[in-house]
């Protein structure tokens, strides 16, 4: 008599087992979300078949392990990180995620891969481990080190704008109803749960803390609500990533935030296991066959040579937006170099983007995706010791690429003032519209043919040009501001760091 396993025995043999084997990999020196997909794979379909991708259980707890990380990021990553970040630092982080993206897309797009899984694989590359830095930081002490200052601020202006990215990407997954609609919806719905959530949670927060009401309480608040705004996302034909984020990000505005974040620690940890678990399921995973199917062995063989490939990408990248740019903003030549190091290993938000994305495609991209993520954290992870150990070589190399020099009167990462605030508004704004008119333009490129309108130009160039037309005047506003930032910021050091030759 073949006895079913309770659900209840099937989560305890996962965790201890998933425990387990990222100890193994941290105590190797990897990260620990290396052992959790691991520990997915070897427990699915691959090896033990204890885990079914296709089980209520895993897909209902991985389901809720990506609302709460989403949830636990927005709350995180909130408009106050993002401020504070400094508007000088915001410009580099900028720079650096255009140049790392856009290459990312020119190799894919060159080895004959749609645009849109282009753009999604260069999103991913720089999706950097803000965990894994910030330990290796704290091991090595070097969180005093202007380099790290500098790289941690960039990584949290770019795990904000990766959320928004991702926004954008979840919205492009749901296929349903009238693309413009959804659009709208998309942007109306942000915006209304937002404002409605922070409006309720202060009125709630102000009679809990009247009613001598704890932290326990605003907490579990904080997660109903964000259950009930991800929910309704999903109802509107939405993502529920749209809800988990915009909830988060409203309540970090109010004055139980940081306890709110504090609180859901344990409950990030405990959900994130079944989320990274429940990806490694997936991995090679043919639902209509119910199998694993691995790829042969040159198959294989190119997915390790490309996600090694875009690794160096990667490098490259971030190697010349801090030794060209860095210049600008202070950075001395060995400051440039331990920076571009430090954004190389990739993480757990190339996860999230694989999860979400592969809905979007279908055929060899749609299998390829989950893959090609796993094994860029994979090879990111396992070589970033390395290179930090030849960081000198690395400064030696990159010497021969010219710098953009430092100003005589050199600026400092400095509190914002009423008009820096003003100008970080607008940049936002005008930012956010930009990516509505990019969303918008690619649906519009996959919409083309069924208009029967006949165009002078390809398709991508038509799209382009819209994108361009309706696109320059908000591009044309950011400019403004960061021009003004700049002007504003251009005041003399009252610390003046050392500046090296390089």
């Amino acid at each position: 008599m073949v006895m079913e396993v309770l659900p209840l025995t099937t989560i305890g043999v996962l965790i201890i087992i998933a425990i387990a084997i990222s100890i193994l990999v941290r105590k190797l020196g990897q990260n620990e979300v290396i052992g959790f997909i691991l520990a997915g794979f070897l427990l699915g379909p691959f090896w033990l078949n204890f885990l079914n991708p296709a089980d209520p259980l895993v897909s209902s707890f991985a389901e809720l392990g990506l609302f709460v990380l989403l949830f636990y990021l927005g709350i995180e990553l909130s408009l106050k990180d993002f401020i504070s970040a400094g508007s000088t630092i915001f410009s580099l982080a900028i720079i650096d995620m255009i140049l790392t993206t856009g290459l990312g897309v020119l190799a894919m797009l060159f080895l004959g891969y749609s645009p849109l899984f282009s753009l999604v694989v260069g999103i991913m590359l720089f999706s950097t481990s803000t965990a894994i830095v910030a330990k290796f930081l704290i091991s090595k002490d070097l969180l005093k080190n202007r380099a790290a200052k500098i790289s941690l601020s960039i990584l949290i202006l770019q795990d904000f704008l990766g959320i928004i990215l991702l926004v954008f990407i979840t919205s492009l997954s749901n296929a349903s109803g009238s693309p413009i609609g959804l659009a709208i919806s998309a942007l109306v719905f942000a915006v209304s749960a937002f404002y409605a959530v922070y409006r309720l949670s202060k009125i709630v927060e102000q009679w809990l803390k009247k009613n001598n009401f704890g932290n326990v309480e605003v907490t579990l608040y904080a997660v109903g609500v964000g259950l009930i705004v991800s929910m309704l996302g999903s109802m509107l034909g939405l993502s529920t990533a749209i809800g988990a984020y915009f909830a988060g990000f409203a309540l970090s505005e109010t004055d139980s935030g940081n306890s709110i974040k504090k609180n859901l620690g344990f409950l990030r940890d405990f959900f994130l296991l079944f989320f990274f678990v429940g990806f490694g399921t997936t991995l090679f995973f043919e639902p209509e066959i119910n199998a694993v199917m691995l790829p042969a062995p040159h198959a294989l063989v190119f997915m390790i040579l490309l996600a090694a490939g875009l690794g160096v990408i990667a490098l490259f990248a971030h190697s010349i937006s801090t030794r060209v740019f860095g210049g600008r903003f202070g950075m001395s030549a060995e400051d440039s170099s331990l920076s571009a190091i430090l954004l190389f290993p990739l993480g757990e938000f190339v996860v999230i983007i694989a999860t979400v994305a592969v809905a979007v495609f279908e055929g060899p991209e749609a299998k390829l995706l989950k893959p090609l993520a796993f094994l860029m954290i994979l090879i990111t992870v396992i070589l970033f010791q390395p290179f930090y150990n030849l960081r000198q070589l690395h400064q030696k190399i990159m010497s021969k690429i010219p710098r953009i020099p430092t100003p005589v009167k050199q600026t400092v990462i400095k509190q914002h003032t009423p008009e820096t605030l003003k100008q970080a508004k607008k940049i936002g704004l005008n930012a956010f519209t930009i990516l509505c008119f990019a969303w918008v333009t690619v649906l519009l490129y996959n919409t083309l043919p069924n208009f029967n309108v006949p165009v002078h130009y390809s398709r991508q160039a038509t799209a382009a040009i819209i994108f361009l037309f309706f696109a320059s005047l908000p591009a044309l506003e950011m400019a403004k501001a960061f021009r003004r930032i700049s002007k504003i910021n251009k005041q003399p050091l009252k610390i003046i760091w050392p500046q090296k030759k390089p």
